[in-house]
């Protein structure tokens, strides 16, 4: 199985052992974008998660722990990107699409795994991605 993560994908990864744990079998290919959103949202306002006793309460790593986290990802993980042409040649579609705004983020992570030919598209925000990609799975 070829799978595609997008970085809400990867936040589930780091609060879900086994959403990390399908890492261990399969290809998996991201952007490098993930890299640097990761990094944004771990290291600023985290992400909410429930704590031993059902509580609510915030993720947020330290600078440190957060490349290295993503260092361990990275090792399991290939990145592909689109060249300009083709994300030129994708912009050309996008009002077919109805692709505006900060929408155009997740068309371009459609982009990258069609071109990645993969069989799931991981995310949190499978509503984003609705008319943009077939085979989005949530994690």
């Amino acid at each position: 199985m070829k799978t595609y993560w997008d970085t809400s994908a990867a936040i589930n990864a780091a609060v879900s052992t086994e959403v990390w744990n399908r890492l261990d079998s399969g290809e998996h290919i991201a952007r490098l974008h993930l890299l640097a959103e990761f990094f944004a949202t771990m290291t600023g306002r985290g992400v909410e998660i429930l704590d031993q006793s059902g509580k609510p309460d915030r993720m947020i790593f330290n600078q440190q722990d957060c490349a290295a986290w993503l260092r361990r990802f990275s090792e399991r993980v290939q990145f592909e990107e689109l060249t300009k042409a083709e994300l030129l040649q994708g912009l050309d579609k996008a009002q077919e699409l109805g692709v505006q705004g900060s929408r155009v983020y997740d068309y371009w992570h459609a982009l990258v795994s069609a071109k990645a030919n993969v069989d799931e598209l991981l995310t949190r925000n499978t509503r984003h991605f609705e008319g943009l990609a077939e085979n989005v799975a949530w994690p």
